[in-house]
């Protein structure tokens, strides 16, 4: 039964409760009302704790309860999937409510919306999750052309299903937020935020961070990278102006990016493309995806077929084909624990599959193929990668750059690697500190709490950072799962928040450090037995090789659903507006009661 609903909210204002409740004579005494005494209601002197009573014994607020004192201001960073995730929660999944209870906005640094997708446009760009899943759980695409789509296609789905629902009605474009800082008299945050040159102070109750934490490119940490001369460019910084073709390229790193990036670089005519990497990495395709649709198309990307696409028209059909992609990515989840039968099967398979498209090349196969654990770091299809090494253009070195000059890059074996292309591969800052300061309760700026151990709640929000919720914060489900699956609970989670703060009058919430402490620690132990922990440098661990797993959630999607359907309470600081929690009760009747037609006897069942 919805008690919030036909409440209107009664000041559309911050309004200080604690003033209005100050109401004494001119000692700053309570005076005793004479309906107190009437009804033999003792005084405050009368307790153990006379001031501590005289506090909390406070008018009575005379209007329904659950009557919201005001609207939530809600600030959204981001518009890319999380945050237009969270804009259909409340403009549609929760319209009639969300819509009396908060104002949202969204600050956008780009033109557009899109997210990652609209920063990666390199050569070669894909999504490693299936088409099928990777999708608005509220709008799926029955008319993906593969089983992994391109980053354009993504592009093109997204953009045009935020249009559909309109979810970029509350996007502020080229707005970047430049700074966060909590403003604990006024509970709220004060955020600076740019746009075309100009800086302004906003406020907001509630912050969400909907950045990603694939959104500041991070450049190769390598002495002399930025005199090289010829062309440099980052995966993420694409420059689609240059003719590629007819140069020496290099490569630095081995990650997602690289991975779909050199075999793109090595079609080129004329081209010779060297991949310079400390290390190998698991490139395996498990499954054969088109036996899920009843084909025998062996590729590791299969089009869909017309007669696929006209089926999943049908959205029971579509929802049964969905179902049945993500029920298969769920279960390997045993492949990630460690000593497991699945585990075992899984790097067998991994390492017939990998040395067959290696030509059974001996040499090949002893720098490409890894000795830590698959699972170790993400494991991706690599359409092309492996099969790229065995063409007479593409080099590899596993000797570390030591540097790089003008005209090429140095390695740890004493080679030299003349180049006209270098391109850093990196990635991005997987650090999960902001690119702005985030300063929260007693000056405790998240980036210097972050330093070492970005540490979270359940990766959704932070102590001493009240009212700062976060998708894809530290553990997330990023390895494992469907993450924007996983984004819709999370944003689920947020709103039983702020239906909470808003009905109960709360100023801020922020989890406990004793309860991060404890989740973290515990989180530790699990991760143990998993194969993130293995002998690999990843960025599961923020690029470490020993280091705890910061970037993963301790336990499979299926866990994290059940971890975050109810919010916790007891796990945070709550204060509240008012010097007494209750008074929301208002004047003891529900808003529903009041009405006329209403069930008023709804709770009996037999």
């Amino acid at each position: 039964m919805d008690f919030l609903s036909g409440i209107t909210v009664t000041h559309d204002v911050h309004v200080d409760v604690h003033e209005a409740e100050n109401n004494g004579d001119a000692n700053g005494k309570r005076k005793m009302n004479g309906d107190d005494a009437f009804n033999g209601i003792p005084p405050p002197d009368a307790y153990a704790h006379p001031k501590h009573m005289e506090e909390i014994t406070i008018p009575l607020n005379d209007v329904p309860a659950f009557t919201p004192t005001r609207k939530l201001r809600i600030v959204t960073i981001g518009a890319g999937y999380a945050g237009m995730i969270m804009a259909h929660r409340l403009q549609y999944e929760h319209a009639e409510e969300m819509g009396r209870l908060v104002e949202h906005t969204i600050y956008e640094s780009k033109d557009c919306v899109g997210g990652t997708w609209v920063a990666n446009t390199y050569p070669g760009v894909m999504c490693d999750v299936p088409s099928m899943i990777y999708a608005f759980p509220f709008d799926p695409n029955p008319n993906w052309s593969h089983f992994y789509s391109t980053g354009p296609e993504i592009l093109e789905y997204f953009q045009r299903t935020v249009k559909k629902w309109n979810l970029d009605r509350d996007v502020q474009f080229n707005h970047t937020v430049k700074g966060a800082f909590w403003l604990e008299d006024r509970a709220q945050w004060e955020l600076i935020v740019e746009h075309e040159g100009e800086e302004r102070e906003e406020y907001a109750d509630i912050l969400i961070s909907a950045r990603g934490f694939l959104s500041k490119p991070k450049w190769a940490s390598i002495p002399g990278l930025h005199g090289f001369k010829g062309q440099l460019v980052h995966s993420a910084m694409w420059d689609h102006n240059f003719d590629y073709s007819h140069k020496r390229i290099g490569i630095i790193g081995n990650g997602s990016s690289a991975i779909q990036i050199l075999p793109e670089m090595a079609k080129l005519p004329g081209s010779q493309v060297t991949s310079f990497q400390r290390g190998p990495t698991w490139i395996v395709s498990r499954m054969t995806p088109a036996t899920l649709v009843g084909s025998s198309d062996p590729s590791f990307n299969p089009p869909y077929r017309e007669e696929d696409k006209k089926r999943f028209q049908d959205p029971q059909e579509l929802k049964k084909y969905r179902k049945l992609v993500q029920g298969n990515v769920n279960s390997s989840f045993k492949m990630f624990r460690k000593g497991s039968q699945e585990s075992k099967d899984a790097t067998d398979f991994a390492i017939k599959q990998m040395s067959a498209k290696l030509n059974h090349d001996p040499t090949l196969c002893e720098k490409l193929i890894p000795k830590w654990e698959l699972g170790c770091r993400r494991v991706t299809p690599g359409d092309g990668y492996l099969e790229a090494f065995t063409k007479p253009n593409v080099f590899l070195t596993n000797s570390e750059i030591t540097r790089v000059s003008a005209n090429g890059v140095h390695t740890e074996d004493g080679e030299f690697h003349e180049l006209d292309v270098l391109i850093s591969a990196s990635g991005f800052d997987v650090s999960q500190v902001p690119a702005f300061p985030v300063v929260g309760r007693n000056e405790v700026c998240l980036a210097d709490k972050w330093e070492e151990e970005p540490e979270s709640y359940i990766s959704l929000a932070c102590p001493d950072m009240p009212n700062y919720f976060i998708f894809t914060g530290p553990n997330a489900t990023v390895g494992h799962g469907s993450l924007l699956t996983s984004m819709t609970w999370s944003a689920e989670w947020m709103i039983q928040w702020i239906r909470k703060m808003a009905a109960e009058d709360i100023a801020s919430i922020a989890p406990k450090q004793d309860v991060v402490d404890e989740f973290v620690r515990y989180g530790d132990q699990i991760h143990k037995t998993l194969t993130w922990t293995g002998g690999c440098r990843s960025w599961y661990k923020s690029n470490r090789v020993d280091g705890r797993v910061t970037a993963t959630f301790a336990g499979s999607a299926i866990l994290y659903n059940h971890m975050v359907r109810q919010i916790r309470p007891e796990d945070f600081e709550i204060e509240y507006r008012s010097k007494n929690r209750f008074r929301f009760m208002g004047n003891g009747f529900t808003q529903y009661e009041l009405e006329e037609g209403n069930d008023l006897s709804y709770y009996v069942m037999q």
